[in-house]
């Protein structure tokens, strides 16, 4: 229950961040174009508060916190043929201003993130190497040929420098075949090779990770076949295993890492699981029966022996990037252009059928994930903050009709024709765009909840 709390809030805190950043946008463009302003709202539906400034403008907090609204003299109120749209009304005003008008609100939020961004950059994050740590038999990137503590450099031709750039490049280029991959060898202190990666049939599912899905583990450390604790009473212990044991196969599968052993694990299906244990130079064979729990994360039973692995930390593969307000800068508006091209892509891919709709997240996903990212750190959940301020920015700018995009498209025609669209039109447009919103936040909330 706590937790389910602690995500409310954040989500209420990020929310109100990103919904205020938006309409203030209008609100300071639509002030500076001369617009005369009767309401600025944070949230929809019946106002709990308000006060009206020395302005004349009315400051309300409303019912619903799902948005915000920036109310305008004249702006909804359709205009009789020749008939004068009245002095200092959004109407009055040319199309080019009222583009500006509406386009400040998702713009702002794009700046947000350049000023996020470039806040993280200053302050320092940690980055983790795009390193190799685990290659599955018989996936994509086996195929490839990925191999362990291989060190990603560049996909496509992009630079990558940490697995967020990764994942970026991965989620662009999804569909593809034969998509070029330059790696290096030994943490990237070895020699360098060309892979082709085939995306073709590559999938994103929202409940598994996409590195997963496509093969690969982060590196976060040598984590080898080497049993590093033993638990008292545990299966392994009434089995003989020891600390500093190397387990070599497990029935009859070989493991040479900690993953490939886990694997071999709990995919057996014997009551009995059959291990070649080597040990100051010789080979020993052992017979242990697991433990079976179920694993709420993994949603699945999992078979248990009572051992952790012996971790080995990287010197290099971590690093603390802290850079001065130039290159920080510099940095926030390359993150912030990655993150938008993201968006553009996944949402052309969706389209098309690239991606599964079963990605699309609502509310419920977006309070999770602003909660676990402050539980994390602040630094996590402003990277969380300027990554949703991204999306709302680049998708209010869509050209459907209730969105900030369908408005400019609005405008955009009565520029290039000479009039408005007519209001019947434009209440038809209006209505269909309703109905794409509503119909995608209905998905949005059925994977969510089918998610949970």
């Amino acid at each position: 229950m706590l937790s389910v709390l602690w995500d409310l809030l954040c989500f209420l805190v990020a929310l109100g961040i990103l919904i205020a950043v938006h309409e203030l946008g209008h609100f300071t463009l639509a002030r500076a174009c001369g617009v005369k302003v009767l309401r600025f709202s944070l949230g929809f539906g019946r106002v709990l508060w308000s006060r009206t400034g020395r302005d004349g403008c009315e400051y309300a907090l409303s019912a619903l916190p799902l948005g915000g609204y920036v109310k305008m003299l004249g702006e909804n109120e359709p205009l009789k043929p020749g008939e004068i749209p009245e002095e200092g009304s959004f109407k009055s005003k040319s199309p080019l201003k009222r583009g500006l008008i509406i386009a400040a609100g998702p713009l702002c939020n794009v700046i947000l993130a350049v000023l996020l961004y470039t806040g993280i950059n200053l302050g320092g994050i940690q980055v983790v190497n795009p390193v190799v740590g685990d290659v599955v038999p018989g996936s994509a990137a086996q195929q490839a040929g990925f191999e362990l503590y291989d060190r990603l450099l560049e996909i496509d031709g992009r630079e990558v420098n940490n697995w967020q750039d990764v994942l970026m490049e991965l989620v662009a280029l999804t569909g593809k075949d034969a998509v070029p991959v330059t790696v290096a060898s030994e943490l990237g202190q070895g020699a360098r090779r060309q892979l082709n990666l085939d995306l073709s049939a590559y999938e994103l599912n929202p409940r598994r990770d996409p590195l997963l899905t496509l093969g690969l583990r982060r590196c976060l450390g040598r984590l080898e076949n080497v049993v590093g604790a033993v638990q008292e009473r545990s299966p392994a212990a009434q089995g003989g295993l020891k600390a500093g044991d190397r387990i070599i196969s497990i029935d009859g599968t070989p493991t040479p890492t900690w993953y490939r052993l886990q694997a071999a694990i709990n995919e057996g299906t014997g009551q009995i699981v059959r291990l070649v244990v080597e040990r100051e130079g010789k080979l020993y064979e052992s017979e242990v029966v697991p433990t079976v729990q179920y694993n709420k994360k993994l949603k699945r039973p999992q078979r248990l022996l009572g051992i952790s692995a012996d971790f080995q930390e990287i010197p290099g593969l971590v690093e603390e990037v802290k850079l001065p307000l130039p290159e920080a800068f510099t940095k926030g508006l390359k993150d912030t252009y990655q993150m938008s091209r993201l968006v553009l892509s996944a949402a052309v891919k969706m389209l098309d059928g690239s991606i599964s709709a079963e990605n699309i997240s609502g509310p419920i996903a977006i309070a999770r994930g602003a909660g676990q990212s402050a539980s994390v750190g602040f630094v996590f959940f402003l990277s969380f903050l300027a990554a949703i301020s991204v999306n709302l920015g680049i998708l209010n700018l869509l050209p459907i009709p209730v969105l900030d995009g369908g408005q400019l498209l609005f405008i955009v025609y009565e520029a290039l024709v000479g009039r408005a669209p007519g209001a019947k039109v434009q209440v038809i447009l209006t209505g269909m765009g309703l109905g794409i919103l509503l119909t995608l936040m209905a998905l949005a909330v059925f994977n969510d909840l089918r998610a949970l």
